[in-house]
């Protein structure tokens, strides 16, 4: 099977977004991260909040799906035990590296940044003496390491084929009014925030669902039918309508979850921008950006390698810039753009290490 470099592309527009995420949301945007800074400004904080609404109603959904793509031929190419091994090293020595060397890095520069450090060997003992199981970003390499388990049990048990013609806009309907109406239901008992383990069950419905759409798109060859077609004007639509969902309640908090309508109209508004936003992007990038320059193709390879370390560049960058005092929206443009440069610096430096190319491609 012929590389789909439009994939690579889109794979590294997806890492570049997740700095962004979290870069926003230390600078006042809404969303879980373990450090954040008071914004400036009002009007910092609600176009970083209208930032992450909007990328977080996707972005993550679409990794999953990407990530579900690939797992078919890998399974055909090495059978149940080669590949399940595989992904255990691809996917489990990251965890452990995460959960033992960077947690205690990270416990000490978050120290710093709440402006009560404690030495390093403080951390170092307080981590042994009380070890947790945290991953941070990479729960998402976890979720995928427990559903690439599910897939295996499916192959060597089930393993009845996938193999579905790309859906009709019909079907993609219907399909968004159920993840919808499912979303609406788990946030009831897990609003957006509540973490069952470390994982937020409250966008599980999604994640899960691309996870298997994206194994059947590979039996289908979606990701080469896809055309944007109506999906595109929805998606311009559905993000065009976001901030008119800020003014039309007194409690924003609302459309986090819980049985009410503000849960249901936001989990209904997720559903059609994720979908739509993910057809979209997924047609145009196969249209217009299947090809890759020198810089591109250098920084394509390292989309793993970011993800698993961008959280210790952005982390010191905030550190250095928090008595700084300049705009919040300064702020994020800036440790964007220097955190994302040394994030693909660093990794194709690792990569260069003797093995590291087994574990992060």
């Amino acid at each position: 099977m012929a590389r789909l470099v439009f994939v690579d592309n889109l794979r590294l527009f997806l890492i570049i977004l997740v700095i962004l995420l979290h870069v926003s949301i230390i600078y006042g945007g809404v969303g879980n991260y373990p450090i954040k800074e008071t914004p400036t400004d009002k009007t910092s904080q609600l176009i970083l909040t209208l930032f992450n609404a909007i990328y977080q109603s996707f972005f993550m959904s679409l990794f999953f799906l990407l990530s579900g793509y690939f797992v078919p031929r890998s399974f055909d190419k090495k059978g149940a035990i080669r590949f399940f091994s595989d992904r255990l090293i691809r996917l489990g020595i990251p965890l452990l590296i995460y959960t033992t060397i960077f947690k205690v890095v990270l416990d000490y520069l978050f120290s710093i940044f709440g402006k009560n450090p404690v030495s390093f060997i403080q951390v170092l003992l307080n981590d042994i003496k009380h070890p947790e199981w945290v991953v941070g970003p990479l729960w998402f390499v976890e979720a995928l390491l427990i559903f690439t388990f599910v897939y295996v049990i499916y192959r060597v048990f089930i393993n009845r084929p996938f193999k579905i013609r790309s859906p009709a806009n019909k079907t993609i309907a219907a399909a968004i009014i159920m993840m919808a109406v499912l979303t609406f239901l788990v946030r009831i008992f897990f609003p957006v925030g509540v973490e069952i383990h470390v994982f937020q069950l409250g966008h599980f419905v999604h994640y899960t669902f691309c996870f298997w759409l994206g194994v059947m798109a590979y039996r289908g060859k979606w990701l080469k039918r896809f055309d944007a077609g109506v999906w595109k004007k929805v998606a311009i639509i559905t993000v065009i309508a976001l901030p008119m969902l800020v003014f039309i309640t007194t409690k924003p908090e609302l459309f986090m979850g819980g049985l009410n309508w503000q849960s249901f109209l936001f989990s209904a508004w997720e559903s059609v921008a994720c979908y739509s936003i993910i057809i979209s992007l997924i047609s145009i990038f196969r249209k217009n950006f299947n090809k890759q320059g020198k810089l591109i193709k250098w920084m394509a390879p390292n989309f793993y390698a970011v993800y698993i370390i961008h959280q210790l560049v952005i982390v010191p960058l905030a550190i250095i810039f928090l008595s700084i005092a300049i705009p919040s929206y300064v702020k994020f443009l800036i440790v964007s753009f220097i955190g994302i440069l040394l994030c693909f610096i660093i990794s194709s430096l690792i990569r260069k290490i003797p093995f590291a190319k087994k574990i992060i491609g």
